[in-house]
């Protein structure tokens, strides 16, 4: 029993080494996947010189970044790769050959590899067709984030006969390289003087109000110093919920627009202050010049509200990111105190019952206006 234990333990050693002797004969045949084509970039200045912004980063997006496609080297194909990794390789190739020596002031630029394919092809006898693509991105930071500014994409084909893969791949990467970088150089030297991305500050430029047309439906009356209201200015019904003997509808909007000049944003502001006739009303026993000139009060907080709204954004640093967030946020915040202001008018006042704290309140806000260079007429 011992001795047929034995020989089978033999046996199945005997069919182990066979097999394994079968594996390896089969796989020195069989073409490996698994080796390398190393291409290494040249060491050689390209022929384009940056302007104003410099490669900081290079980033390889592909979804796979190991290698940069496949060659031939006869009699087998192989995995063609940068040496020392595709975006490091690039990475480093820009630093010695394209960016400046000083790059303090310069704009960081990221370079974002989004495709590098090298793909060869046999033919018989001996020649090996071949196509290379490139498509990259280029973005840069803004508070931190990266923002996408623009992109190009290219291809070259090629065709080689007794010529290593590298001989003909690695210049031709170079030039396509050199192109596409060209290619942003050009876009950048447009849009850096003109595009708020690369804008580094913000100018308030106020402008005239006056030069406001006056609404299509006629139905608003905009503030001019020149024009006081009058009682034809109150075409509203009279409201039958209050007892007061008129009410001026009043408000104040503002316009901006941006343009870019020598990476200065100029923020073009101008304010609207108006009234709305339709919706303004008196009563008929009301008509006389205490109570038009108390309405006509509430029309110049308006106007003074809007003046403390100018000189605020005016005085204001906005940044470049969020200026328009940040002067709806003034906006919004003296409309909320254009209201109190009102109710503070209306309250201290009486509607207008109190005389003495109406010719109080009449000479605080005429003062003020005089001070903006405001001078309302008499009526």
């Amino acid at each position: 029993m011992k001795d047929k234990v034995t020989n089978k333990k033999g046996i199945q050693r005997s069919i182990a080494w066979v097999l394994l002797f079968f594996i390896v004969q089969y796989a020195l045949k069989t073409p490996c996947f698994s080796q390398t084509q190393t291409i290494t970039l040249k060491s050689e200045r390209l022929n384009v010189q940056p302007k104003g912004f410099f490669i900081v980063e290079v980033i390889d997006s592909r979804p796979i970044t190991t290698n940069i496609g496949t060659v031939w080297s006869k009699p087998q194909p192989l995995t063609a790769v940068l040496q020392g990794g595709t975006a490091p390789a690039i990475d480093k190739f820009l630093r010695r050959n394209f960016n400046p020596a000083n790059t303090d002031s310069l704009t960081p630029i990221i370079l974002v590899i989004k495709e590098l394919q090298v793909s060869e092809t046999l033919l018989p006898p001996a020649k090996v067709t071949g196509k290379i693509k490139m498509n990259l991105g280029f973005e840069t930071y803004r508070e931190g984030k990266r923002v996408f500014l623009t992109g190009g994409n290219a291809t070259t084909t090629y065709t080689r006969s007794g010529i290593a893969p590298e001989d003909i791949i690695e210049p031709q990467i170079r030039r396509l390289l050199e192109n596409e970088l060209k290619g942003f150089s050009k876009w950048y030297a447009q849009s850096v003087n003109v595009s708020d991305i690369f804008a580094k500050s913000v100018t308030v430029i106020i402008e005239d109000d006056s030069l406001i047309a006056p609404a299509k439906a006629d139905s608003l009356v905009y503030y001019n110093p020149n024009r006081p209201l009058t009682w034809l200015d109150f075409q509203g019904a009279p409201s039958v919920f209050n007892r007061w003997a008129a009410q001026v509808f009043t408000s104040f909007g503002f316009e901006a627009r941006s343009t870019v000049k020598n990476r200065t944003v100029e923020l073009r502001v101008r304010t609207k202050v108006w009234i709305d006739k339709t919706i303004s009303w008196v009563r008929p026993d009301s008509k006389n010049d205490y109570v038009l000139d108390h309405e006509q009060l509430h029309f110049d907080v308006t106007r003074v509200t809007a003046e403390r709204f100018k000189r605020k954004v005016q005085s204001m640093t906005f940044s470049v990111e969020d200026f328009s967030s940040e002067i709806q946020y003034q906006y919004l915040e003296h409309f909320r105190l254009h209201a109190q202001l009102q109710q503070q008018y209306d309250d201290e006042t009486s509607h207008g019952i109190n005389q003495g704290m109406q010719a109080s309140w009449v000479k605080k806000i005429r003062d003020e206006l005089h001070s903006y260079g405001i001078k309302p007429s008499a009526k």
